[in-house]
């Protein structure tokens, strides 16, 4: 196991200290653009619609609110860590056992895959930590005592960490990386970042402008770590036409190759 995890270190050092300048067309103004509307869709909801919901969705019946209460429990990251532990440990441990280039290649693939998402989580998880502890918003359900606007600045308390949703960003930096790296689960992904994000409302978690918050911090997290990524050619690499996932298609092929009538050398 040191010998693969000491190659696959090695080659990561390397491709990292080794970045390429490109240029994406017109995405660095289109993101300034996007970044603007984001920030005065988070100020006007949550001026016109955190509190009238916070209110509302206490009236949702036991039944959606069940529902909702169980896919939270998909933003929590821990499971998320511990998977892509799991898969970057079982795939640099399984190269280079003579089971053919393609193999080592798919499974070198899949380990920077598994990489990328625990990385984007790990940076997301902490910006959102940051942002939590620098505003100290009070959560919904302390509407009643201190109103939706209520800011205990650089505190610790649970109570006041609800700016943004910590749940919401795990939510959209993981799918977003996935779509990323398989656009044809993207719609679904999404869709379930969605239930999550709405599921922090609906159980008084959050506020509306919480999620919003959160969604954007998740998935402006791997707009950056996935250019940096590509820069560096590891998991991704820029085109001229823009950013692409690497190793389009080998994963699907190699695993077959291993399921079917064997690995060809």
């Amino acid at each position: 196991m040191i010998g693969p995890l000491h190659i696959a270190s090695r080659d990561f050092i390397t491709r990292w200290k080794s970045t390429h300048r490109f240029h994406e067309r017109n995405t660095r103004r289109m993101e300034a653009g996007l970044a603007l509307v984001l920030c005065l869709s988070i100020v006007t909801v949550a001026i016109y619609g955190d509190e009238a919901i916070a209110r509302g969705v206490k009236l949702i019946a036991r039944p959606i609110y069940d529902f909702f209460a169980t896919i939270t429990r998909l933003g929590e990251s821990g499971w998320i860590f511990a998977t892509c532990a799991v898969c970057l440990v079982a795939a640099l441990a399984l190269r280079y056992r003579g089971w053919g280039k393609r193999v080592d290649a798919m499974l070198g693939l899949f380990a920077g895959r598994a990489f990328f998402v625990l990385s984007v989580n790990a940076v997301s998880g902490l910006l959102s930590i940051a942002f939590k502890m620098f505003f100290g918003r009070a959560r919904p359900r302390l509407l009643d005592m201190v109103g939706p606007f209520h800011f205990d600045m650089l505190s610790w308390k649970s109570s006041v960490l609800s700016f943004p949703s910590g749940h919401t960003v795990t939510a959209f930096a993981t799918v977003t990386a996935l779509a990323f790296m398989a656009p044809r689960l993207g719609s679904w992904l999404f869709v379930l970042a969605v239930l999550i994000a709405a599921s922090r409302v609906i159980t008084g978690a959050h506020y509306p402008s919480d999620v919003i918050a959160g969604a954007a911090l998740g998935f402006a997290t791997v707009i950056v770590m996935r250019r940096a990524f590509a820069a560096r050619q590891i998991v991704f690499r820029s085109r001229e036409s823009g950013i692409e996932a690497r190793g389009a298609g080998l994963i699907s092929t190699a695993f077959a190759s291993v399921i079917g009538l064997g690995v060809k050398k």
